[in-house]
């Protein structure tokens, strides 16, 4: 038997285990009880098991999910908005709001995606801060992009970019770009003799 039809096999049964959330997904209540409340107990399963589950699960109910994506183990997209590329990673405990990631991007752990910088607003002082809604936009990420352990990401990231461990990105650097840094900022370009801009 081929590793193929071993994983073509295991997604079937996956798909029919996971009948019942994806009929409670179709029922019309907010999003959040239809959509992100799965998302988030399907996250508490570990090893490839449930990593196969994620997968299927995506698939089924993302704007847009490529193959071969990986979710581990306590890692959640919390909008049915989301568009994965092909041959993603997605750490331990990664949170995505309203993305749209590229092709064959690999996150490390504890990575924040929110939906863009000014999801929460707080410039009017006479009501209480969770009163004041912001913009929710999708933030951007190109293909080929690697993230380090414990990033947020609030800003569209260009093709290419290696971000370090712990960077806050506040705003889109260069394609091929080395970042780091709170708020991020351009160590190197990937490029021969790639020095800072």
């Amino acid at each position: 038997m081929s590793r193929l039809w071993l994983v073509r096999t295991a997604e079937i049964l996956a798909c029919v285990l996971l009948l019942p959330l994806l009929a409670w997904s179709r029922l019309p209540l907010p999003g959040y009880s239809t959509f992100t409340a799965p998302s988030q107990l399907l996250s508490l399963i570990p090893g490839f098991s449930g990593i196969l589950l994620r997968r299927v699960w995506y698939r089924l109910t993302l704007k847009r999910c490529g193959e071969r994506l990986t979710v581990d183990w306590l890692a959640v997209i919390r909008t049915r908005d989301a568009e994965i590329g092909d041959r993603c990673t997605l750490g331990v405990g990664n949170w995505l709001g309203w993305v749209k990631i590229g092709d064959d991007v690999m996150t490390g752990s504890h990575v924040i995606f929110t939906s863009g910088a000014n999801q929460h607003d707080f410039s009017d002082t006479s009501r209480p801060m969770r009163e004041q809604h912001g913009e929710k936009r999708p933030v951007t990420i190109g293909s080929d992009v690697w993230i380090g352990a414990g990033a947020v990401v609030m800003a569209d990231v260009a093709p290419g970019t290696v971000i370090g461990a712990g960077s806050v990105v506040t705003r889109t650097h260069p394609p091929l770009a080395v970042i780091a840094g709170s708020p991020a900022r351009v160590l190197r370009l990937r490029e021969p003799g790639g020095a800072a801009p």
